[in-house]
């Protein structure tokens, strides 16, 4: 029988594992593993290390080569909620039977993050990785060049492409050694980094995707699950080396760095359907069926994740579809306003149903790049009016009353017409004839 202060230790353990992990800046935990090609290498990024340890962060490093490797899953659960790929050298990584490239890719799949990052020359392992998120890698051999830097390879840009829910307000240049990226064109990929226009990308012999528009640096996926997934051509970009002013020109690498990894593994652009209702006009409590025509309300509250807490949702462009296969019905929510100490933000429609019964399907389907999707989904059945429920008299029908009428009308006066000649004929034809 275990004694009582063993049993005390067990649960404040307990307790302060659990409040530790509720208490983490991602919403979706903060375990991370980290993959280098050799340990040697976790100096060279110190700084990063530290801005993820300083933000919550578990930090798990190792090697494809490491005599005990590491284990990404564990009788169906995952031991890692974040993965930070870093071993771009090693050939055999993507067959790893822990951390390869299908292990990677059925992690996002189930809800994990990834940040990959490669530097000049990337293995067939990590080319095969970003392919399956739409992500190309130049050609070997290849670099991405400004002949308007000092050291042609050691470029900077300006060129922040990301949506603002990913990227904000950054002003000094991002400094980048490495190569360039292509993009697929699935919606789901989102351009987040660029070169110059005097930028260019050559092999040494012969250029390729020259051109302001083409020169793709850093980029990301945002999964159907919103799960996020996140590829730098340049691994120097979070270097210690690449953070401080490099040869006099001011760096913003350091804020570039933190506000990407925080979009990546989910502290940030957020988003969480709180509820959603619907009920008549003037009432409150949802039916089991509405009848056509019917003017309802509905209700969407949706939480956006700011600075490690939950805060009204903002927009003006989230709309609600009824559906029944087609669309019969799309419209924009309204923004109304709520109670202070409400951590959501209220969105509501005014809707009259179609002149159509069957099972309908109330539909808030909300994809925004950099913000993760909100679905929110009600079946409904729209009855027709009972036969009690039709008005005594039907608007529409009024020429068909007309017709009646006057074929009554017709027939009253052909049967006084007819009537009053043939009692006339026949008074007539009674009156004696004169002798």
């Amino acid at each position: 029988m275990r004694s009582p202060i063993v049993l005390a230790t067990l649960a404040i353990s307990f307790l302060i594992t659990l409040f530790s992990h509720v208490e983490a800046k991602s919403v979706t935990g903060d375990r991370v593993l980290v993959l280098l090609d050799d340990l040697a290498d976790k100096d060279l990024y110190s700084r990063f290390w530290q801005s993820l340890q300083d933000r919550d962060y578990q930090l798990s490093f190792t090697t494809p080569a490491d005599e005990r490797p590491t284990i990404l899953e564990k009788y169906g659960e995952y031991l890692y909620d974040h993965v930070i790929h870093f071993a771009y050298k090693s050939k055999d990584i993507g067959k790893h039977k822990s951390v390869g490239n299908v292990q990677l890719v059925k992690f996002v799949n189930e809800g994990g993050n990834l940040l990959v990052a490669t530097a000049n020359d990337p293995s067939l392992a990590i080319r095969d990785l970003a392919a399956e998120f739409e992500v190309e890698f130049d050609a070997m051999g290849a670099n991405v060049y400004d002949h308007k830097d000092t050291e042609h390879d050691l470029i900077s840009t300006s060129h922040i492409d990301a949506p603002s829910s990913i990227i904000d307000g950054i002003k000094k240049p991002i400094l980048f050694r490495g190569v360039a990226l292509s993009l697929g064109s699935t919606p789901m990929l989102n351009s987040i980094l660029k070169a110059e226009g005097t930028a260019f990308s050559s092999d040494g012999y012969s250029s390729s995707a020259s051109g302001r528009e083409d020169i793709e640096l850093v980029a990301a996926m945002q999964a159907r699950n919103s799960a996020r997934a996140t590829f730098s051509g340049s691994l120097d970009l979070f270097s210690d080396r690449f953070v401080r002013e490099e040869g006099h020109v001011p760096s913003g690498n350091a804020e570039f760095v933190d506000e990407i990894s925080k979009w990546t593994f989910q502290e940030k652009s957020v988003l969480k359907v709180v509820d959603h209702r619907h009920h008549k006009i003037n009432e409150t409590s949802q039916p089991e069926a509405y009848r056509i025509k019917d003017e309802i309300l509905y209700i969407l509250e949706v939480s956006e994740y700011v600075n490690d807490q939950w805060v009204p949702f903002k927009a003006n462009d989230i709309q609600l579809e009824v559906i029944m296969l087609d669309p019969y019905i799309r419209t924009t929510l309204k923004q109304v306003p709520v109670a202070p100490e409400h951590h959501f933000g209220r969105f509501t429609a005014h809707v009259r149903l179609p002149d159509v019964y069957g099972v309908f399907t109330f539909k808030v389907n909300y994809k925004r790049s950099g913000l993760t999707y909100l679905l929110a989904e009600d079946v409904v059945a729209i009855r027709p009016y009972r036969h009690n429920e039709y008005p005594r008299f039907l608007s529409a029908a009024y020429p068909y009353y007309a017709s009646v009428g006057s074929m009554i009308v017709g027939f009253i006066v052909f049967s006084l017409v007819w009537l009053s000649t043939w009692s006339g004929q026949d008074l007539k034809n009674s009156k004696p004839k004169s002798q």
